[in-house]
């Protein structure tokens, strides 16, 4: 959602909406069953979120900025940027107070919510009717205060600050970052995605691994840029209780499940289930506390679960790791299962390959292929990438998109560029009616046609059931790509978000080094040329090559704690500084020449002054001798004579 002036988005005239991506799409209807929306019909109230879309987004933003250079990247990113500073609690423009006082129980619970984001805007149609006009009413609230909904947002700002240094970035995540750590449990863990994490806790909830994995990594990046001694330590509460969680083969007589950690689901049982959804923060988390504890059980943990996550890529039979069964599947190649039942000893439905965990799994792969220098995580990670380059799905047919009920439809493709799951097991698909349904379709086209259309299809005469039997009647691999509900569209924008954060990680951590070693070398040719030039009285230009090496030093360290998209711009600012001095060295060289040879010129004519100067010398000595030699065989010859 964007400002009236903006040239992209979802353009809205009340700023409590400014920076929120709309959840998902079920049909074209704005989330159905949540907070009283019935779906299907002109709705009475729109929920908006930001969380994972709005974080996601702005660092999918931020990355698309520093990799082109284009100005529109950057002008997205302030319109987030200035969502986070709007919405965090306390705020006059959040409806939600930083404490309140919950009953639980019988007993009184203090909430706070202060240094949270307000994450969801709830749009009500005013008096009117329509939406999009002035008596529309808007709250900007925080709905789900979990940290699995802060720590995108705070992984976006974590970057914007190792970027520019910016203060209100550090103000923000700071204030966030004393909630974050207010809210975690004492031994370390976090609760899932609910509203008021205390509220929950105190009914007996259990808490999720998501969250206590991505939170324990995000405590990390917190240490990193403030120094502050607690996140460190709340970081190391979270690894050791992931420890004391991870599961071995021996326990549960399944080496499927050795190295993993178990999904914990909410509510009040924990859930013994594994799932790749969490791998990648595990890994960065672990990775990181290695780094900066020396505690080689991180490392470890960290080893074994990735040699665990691997076991749950799909591989072609060739390579060391992996699983073959779908091998024969191109599309599949890549990819990691969602998750298993450690009960059932099945994989089941979680067969289904998940876009965010792989996503998020190459940047945790990448962090621990560099702390080892072991090659077959950065070839899982490259693996990885390519499968997420295949998900991309390729239709540009222009659908209409519901937007805030009527304030505006949109005309795009982009609803359907990433799918939530492939599922290689055709089984499963079938298992769905898909295949059924299609063919069902070809034989009776009033079959594929919705019987029951939403408010939004009738509206905008539009059928998404035909538009799923156009995408699945193309053939298996088509049938295979699940968005959620069938034959219903279910699409979550921040898909896009997740697959950006790989793909960008990824091609960072490549260029890095190619960039490192080319800037480098402008360096070596600028040392040798200012060699030639000599003396230089220009402050200006030594001060450009004195920055140049420490945005160097900058970007190693940036690279190491795993920021590829900033240690790539530090490298590229060097590498200009650098470019820029070589062309103003270069005019110094004509008259650097010029008193080389004048120089040249000086001490060769000194020289022959010297010569000179001995011949001078030496034909005094040589006159004097002969003088004297002359006096003496002159004195000689008299006295034989006897005169």
């Amino acid at each position: 959602m964007t400002p009236l002036s903006s040239s992209w988005g979802i353009p809205y005239r009340d700023e409590c909406a400014w920076g929120l991506d709309p959840y998902y799409y079920a049909n074209g209807t704005i989330t159905p069953k949540v907070g009283g929306i019935k779906a299907g019909e002109k709705q009475r109230l729109a929920f908006l979120i930001g969380g994972h879309d709005s974080g996601l987004g702005a660092s999918a933003a931020l990355d698309a900025y520093l990799r082109t250079k284009e100005q529109k990247y950057l002008d997205i990113f302030r319109v987030y940027f200035e969502y986070f500073q709007r919405s965090q609690i306390p705020s006059p423009k959040s409806g939600t107070l930083a404490r309140v006082v919950a009953d639980v129980g019988e007993r009184n619970v203090t909430v706070d919510n202060g240094g949270f984001w307000a994450e969801q805007s709830n749009v009500a149609v005013g008096a009117d009717g329509i939406y999009g006009t002035s008596d529309d009413d808007v709250k900007l609230l925080a709905v789900f205060p979990a940290a699995e909904h802060g720590n995108p947002i705070a992984a976006a700002l974590i970057a914007y600050y190792r970027l520019t240094g910016d203060r209100d970035a550090l103000e923000m995540l700071n204030r966030y970052g004393s909630w974050l750590i207010r809210t975690q449990i004492k031994s370390g863990e976090y609760a899932g995605s609910f509203p008021v994490t205390q509220y929950y806790w105190a009914l007996g909830w259990k808490p999720r691994m998501y969250e206590t994995t991505e939170s324990a990594w995000i405590l990390t990046e917190l240490y990193l840029v403030t120094g502050n001694r607690t996140y460190l330590d709340a970081a190391a509460s979270s690894g050791l209780y992931m420890l004391s969680r991870q599961f071995s083969a021996q326990t549960w007589n399944d080496t499927r499940v050795d190295g993993a950690l178990p999904y914990e689901s909410n509510q009040t049982r924990y859930s013994n289930a594994v799932s790749t959804n969490h791998a990648g923060f595990t890994l960065l988390a672990w990775a990181q506390l290695y780094r900066l504890t020396k505690d080689d059980r991180f490392l470890s943990a960290a080893r074994k679960y990735a040699d665990w996550l691997m076991r749950f890529q799909v591989t072609e039979p060739a390579t060391p790791w992996g699983d073959h069964l779908y091998a024969n599947d191109t599309m599949a190649i890549g990819g990691f299962y969602y998750g298993y039942n450690t009960e059932k000893h099945d994989f089941e439905w979680r067969v289904a390959l998940s876009l965010w965990s792989a996503a998020h799994a190459i940047r945790g792969l990448l962090s621990l292929a560099q702390l080892t220098n072991d090659q077959r995580y950065l070839e899982s990670a490259l693996m990885a990438a390519d499968w997420l380059t295949r998900m991309r799905y390729p239709d540009h047919q222009l659908i209409p998109l519901q937007s805030l009920a009527v304030i505006k439809y949109v005309l795009s493709s982009w609803w359907g560029i990433y799918p939530q799951f492939y599922q290689p097991d055709m089984r499963q698909v079938e298992k769905a009616g898909i295949p059924s349904f299609v063919e069902k379709a070809r034989a009776d086209s009033s079959v594929a046609r919705n019987q029951n259309p939403t408010w939004f299809e009738r509206t905008f005469q539009v059928d998404f059931n035909l538009v799923n039997y156009q995408m699945a009647s193309r053939g298996d691999q088509y049938m295979k790509m699940m968005w959620s509900w069938w034959p219903d569209v279910g699409f979550e924008p921040r898909y896009g978000g997740d697959v950006a954060s790989g793909a960008f990680a990824m091609a960072n951590f490549l260029t890095y080094r190619n960039r490192l070693d080319r800037t480098q070398s402008i360096l070596t040719e600028a040392e040798q040329l200012r060699a030639k030039v000599g003396r230089l009285d220009n402050e200006n230009l030594t001060a450009s090559f004195k920055r140049a090496q420490e945005l160097l030093r900058e970007a190693g360290r940036h690279f190491d704690d795993g920021w590829y998209s900033v240690a790539v711009a530090r490298v590229e600012e060097a590498a200009k500084l650098l470019d820029d001095g070589l062309k103003e060295l270069k005019a110094y060289l004509p008259e650097a020449e010029l008193r080389n040879r004048l120089e040249q010129s000086e001490m060769v004519l000194k020289g022959l002054i010297v010569v000179l100067v001995l011949l001078v010398v030496l034909n005094l000595y040589l006159q004097r001798r002969l003088s004297q030699l002359s006096r003496e065989h002159r004195r000689s010859c008299a006295r034989r004579t006897g005169k």
